[in-house]
């Protein structure tokens, strides 16, 4: 576990990317639900702490909310709830510094008060000695200073009015995000009574806060006026959008087109009475997209979804949930019918990479760091960097998969084996084989193992698994599949993959032992993939054709086993390996004369000389020789150069039946 731990380990600067979160700026006052809402960077630890995956009690929350005192916390407390788009936590918070900051107005008020009822009592008494003509330098410094600290708290008095409206107006905005229109100018005018009766601040004084203010009063207003209005129009579409269901794709299409219309409608309405850049306009957008979509319209549908998205990142922020709820959808119609989008499948797999990148901050934001959903964005974004053959990013969207789906604990954190989990793993292992990381190829194909051993019950219902803990553990239901899933048709294909990977490393760390196990456990597959191979393909091929792949899976197998085998020096075994490798090879005119059919008889050839049989080490030598030779293979070239020096010691030794010398140098096999 401690090797699984050290693997998946990623430096932050790969994996941690969701640092920024919107927060208003001191509680300054609020433009709009579009503009409330200031870029500002935050801790990781601070999203975090507003993730689901924090098991904190929330009754101990609340308890914490009512206690805080520092109204600067609280307020930038709910602007990260409601840069997540937990409006009803952000309310709560906003109503609690409410309720702070208006004590702090109510405790300047009666300071203000006091002071100005001991300047009304220094007044009298200068006057008074005044009047018996005494020295008044002592009272004129007392009254002096009671100026002083007036002015000083009547500017105090300003400042926590301004925050009391303030907190007003963002009020207004959650309001306004819950569609809650009566509240939002409720709230809105609550401000500017504020504004104009504590603080003396006025519209049209080159005063911005209470300009918004007055103009957020007037969109609320017109907002109120028009829902009524609005939701018909919505609820009209919807009614004539169900006229779909008939089966002739031309009705379909008109009932279709009559829907959009009527949103485009609700749309202008919502434009001219909340803003172009409201989420409300956003939400009738994506609308429309859907809609095209149906139509089979995908450069419309992901023209509107884009827009929608422009409005909905400047108004709730880069982490917001409805952010990340278009993104995905806007990825998903790449994924489904990208080659459909124009230029006709050019950027398919750019833009969905990019959509899916993006979508990962509010995804994440939303949901903490370890989370299914993060983990299966992850795995498509390492299937994608794959397609782009950039095996670095691949691996480090896998790794990063595997993290958010709880590895190495994900049995734990999932409640059993969730499919995508061997799917990464099995990927990859792949990745590693291919990198030559030998040692991370151990490590990754042990747990990979385990995870296809653990998942053949579930991909295979009539097979009984001998150990009973594997079948305790449940499998995850789950009804999302990325493009890498292991299923039925590819489970045996990936076995032999993870066990070719661990022979392999084995083989070139020099664990001989270990590196044949493997090996033994790849051909029993490659036997049995060869086997069924050959049985669904009933009709017998022609010797022109393409060897099998399944066949060419086996020569492989033999061909690893072969080679451990011979650095095992287990010459007779080895030869097991390599002869039926070689007729698999000539089965075929394909690949009877290729260089990897030489490579076999180079193979063939020393173990014949090592076994000393050596006019059957010269024939097979020869063979390899004119094969090199047909195939343009370079005479001078290491391979060609050894047999040539194997061939001639062969030749020489056909009569005598000399020992051959103990240090030839064991062949490359490819």
């Amino acid at each position: 576990m401690e090797a699984l731990a050290e693997f998946l380990d990623i430096s932050r600067d790969d994996n941690d990317t969701a640092t920024d979160v919107n927060t208003e700026n001191d509680g300054s006052s609020a433009n709009s639900c579009v503009d409330v809402e200031s870029q500002s960077t935050r801790e990781r630890d601070t999203i975090l702490a507003a993730s689901p995956n924090r098991k904190t009690n929330t009754a101990q929350q609340m308890q914490d909310i009512e206690e805080e005192t520092n109204i600067d916390l609280l307020l930038e407390l709910a602007s990260n709830h409601l840069s997540l788009g937990k409006n009803d936590e952000a309310l709560q918070v906003y109503r609690r510094a409410m309720k702070r900051a208006f004590a702090d107005v109510m405790s300047v008020k009666k300071q203000l008060e006091e002071i100005k009822k001991q300047q009304t009592q220094l007044v009298l008494e200068e006057q008074d000695r005044k009047n018996k003509d005494l020295s008044d330098n002592v009272e004129s410094s007392a009254l002096s200073l009671s100026k002083k600290q007036e002015f000083e708290f009547e500017l105090a008095l300003l400042q926590v009015a301004s925050r009391v409206a303030d907190i007003h107006n963002n009020m207004g905005v959650v309001h306004e995000l819950n569609r809650s229109y009566k509240k939002a100018q409720a709230s809105y005018c609550d401000a500017l009574d504020v504004y104009h009766n504590t603080c003396k601040r006025f519209e049209n004084s080159d005063d911005p806060d209470v300009d918004r203010t007055q103009s957020n009063v007037a969109r609320m207003q017109n907002a109120c006026a028009s829902e009524e209005h609005r939701t018909a129009l919505h609820e009209k579409a919807i009614k004539i959008a169900k006229q779909t269901h008939s089966s002739d794709a031309a009705s379909r299409n008109k009932a279709l087109t009559a829907a959009i219309v009527t949103l485009k409608q609700a749309l202008k309405v919502e434009v001219d009475t909340v803003g172009s850049t409201h989420p409300l306009a956003a939400n009738t957008l994506i609308q429309i997209g859907k809609y095209y979509y149906e139509m089979r319209e995908y450069d419309a549908a992901i023209s509107v979804i884009r827009q929608a998205i422009g409005i909905l990142r400047s108004a709730l922020g880069k982490n917001h949930p409805q952010l990340c709820k278009a993104l995905l959808l806007l990825a998903s119609i790449y994924e489904r019918h990208g080659l459909d989008v124009s230029p006709k499948g050019v950027v398919k797999d750019e833009a969905e990479l990019e959509i899916y990148v993006d979508a990962l901050d509010p995804l994440k934001s939303s949901l903490g760091e370890v989370n299914p959903e993060v983990g299966l964005i992850y795995t498509k974004i390492g299937y994608l960097y794959g397609k782009k053959r950039d095996q670095s990013l691949s691996l480090l969207a896998y790794k990063a998969a595997l993290k958010a789906y709880g590895e190495p604990s994900s049995i734990a954190f999932l409640g059993g084996m969730h499919p995508e989990v061997l799917s990464v793993w099995v990927c990859v292992t792949e990745h590693l084989y291919s990198m030559k990381s030998w040692r991370e190829v151990l490590v990754a194909g042990e747990r990979t193992l385990f995870f296809l051993r653990l998942a053949k019950k579930s991909l295979f219902r009539d097979v009984e698994l001998d150990t009973a803990s594997v079948n305790s553990i449940p499998i995850v239901k789950t009804n999302k599949k990325s493009p890498i899933q292991v299923t039925s048709a590819t489970y045996y294909d990936s076995l032999y993959t993870t066990f070719s990977s661990l022979a392999q490393a084995h083989l070139v760390l020099q664990n001989y032992q270990l590196a044949r196990d493997a090996c033994q456990e790849s051909l029993q597959l490659g036997w049995e993939i060869a086997l069924s191979s050959q049985h669904d393909n009933k009709a017998k091929g022609s010797s022109q054709e393409p060897l099998d792949p399944a066949i060419l899976t086996l020569i492989r197998a033999l061909k690893r086993l072969g080679k451990v085998l011979l650095l095992q020096k287990h010459y007779n075994d080895a030869l097991d390996c390599f002869l039926p490798c070689i007729e698999l090879l000539r089965s075929t005119k394909t690949t009877e004369s290729t260089v990897d059919a030489a490579s076999v008889l180079g193979s063939l050839g020393f173990l014949y000389l090592k076994l000393k049989r050596f006019s059957e080490a010269s024939n097979f030598l020869r063979e390899c020789l004119r094969l090199y030779r047909m195939n343009g293979v370079d005479v001078n070239d290491r391979e060609t150069r050894k047999v040539k020096a194997w061939l001639e010691m062969a030749e020489s030794r056909e009569e005598g039946f000399e020992e051959p010398p103990t240090f030839l140098e064991i062949p490359i096999v490819i």
